[in-house]
């Protein structure tokens, strides 16, 4: 193929990316499928190289790659830099700015689950006063120290599996626990109570039979993310709750709209906080390998980094 036939073909898709180009660079919003376009730019460069065509033409569609090649990759490193932003400041300053709701939702799931340990550690029948059989049977099974799968690692393929379990259950818990919170607020006060009292009987059950030795390390290093989204979640059902009973001037319907959207920094936390909780709980907390005593020193350097982030992360520094 000839250049004129070249460029007689292919001009009018050049045309195209150069206007959406210069339409971006104004921040303007544009239809054209911009990656594969810029795909299809860079195939022809290779090909006008290849063929020797003449300068000026190279040197247009090089000149116009260069463009679309910093627009695509600064796109790119814009998101990462407001992800990083998120991480280190937007999160942690939402939940800073929600403190009585997230220290309400602290309150309502902390307080019934130390009592519970506290309760059913002394008498561990009473762990039947909250849970059935058939679920403290599968429980003590799964912590037993003698059974099979204490005493040997698991496989990787299995971690993956529990990865995805993890998730979709720990998820699932913190949104309900969320959106509970539209029922005038009382969902999320029934779950995050339902959630510290089951929680806490499992831990107290299991320490006062023995049990403590597989639990405990178990659970040091994932539960800094995972406790702490849960009443995350809480804090951001009570504040749907707060705008149903208490919406002020607006509307029911306005105030639980704008408080939603206001919310909407605590979901993205927690549930990223989940996430983390699974990757720990699915690669960490099950080795083996490891010693409980580094298990417990990891943990415990977990809850002081977790507190850390979350009450220090994103203030701003005060000038002498």
């Amino acid at each position: 193929m000839n250049q004129e036939t070249f460029e007689r073909r292919h001009t009018r898709s050049w045309v195209a990316l150069e206007e959406a180009v210069g339409a971006m660079e104004r921040g303007e919003t544009v239809s054209l499928d911009f990656p594969s376009s810029y795909r299809r730019l860079c195939q022809h460069l290779a090909l006008a190289r290849h063929r020797l065509y003449s300068a000026s033409l190279i040197e247009r569609l090089n000149r116009l790659a260069v463009r679309c090649h910093r627009h695509l990759y600064s796109q790119r490193a814009s998101i990462r830099a407001r992800v990083e932003d998120f991480i280190i400041r937007g999160f942690p300053q939402a939940v800073r700015r929600q403190w009585r709701l997230v220290l309400a939702s602290s309150l309502l799931f902390y307080v019934p689950l130390i009592a519970t340990i506290a309760l059913v550690s002394v008498d561990p029948d009473r762990v039947y006063m909250f849970m059935d059989p058939m679920s403290v049977a599968s429980m003590e099974e799964m912590y037993d120290p003698a059974s099979a799968h204490q005493l040997q690692e698991r496989e990787s393929s299995s971690d993956l599996v529990m990865f995805g379990y993890y998730i979709r259950n720990n998820i699932g818990i913190a949104l309900r626990t969320f959106g509970a919170g539209v029922a005038f607020a009382v969902g999320s006060v029934l779950v995050l109570i339902s959630n510290g009292l089951t929680i806490g009987a499992v831990a107290g059950h299991l320490q006062g039979i023995g049990y403590g030795e597989t639990f405990w390390p178990f659970v040091i290093g994932h539960g800094s993310f995972e406790l702490t989204a849960i009443v995350l979640a809480g804090a951001a059902g009570l504040q749907l709750g707060m705008a149903v009973v208490s919406p002020g001037r607006r509307s029911r319907a306005l105030a639980l709209r704008e408080e939603a959207l206001d919310s909407l920094p605590l979901v993205y936390g927690f549930s990223g906080m989940l996430l983390v909780a699974a990757f720990i709980e699915a690669f960490w907390s099950s080795s083996k390998t490891v010693p409980p005593e580094v298990r417990y020193a990891v943990g415990a350097a977990l809850w002081v980094a977790v507190f850390a982030w979350l009450g220090l992360s994103g203030r701003a520094r005060v000038a002498r």
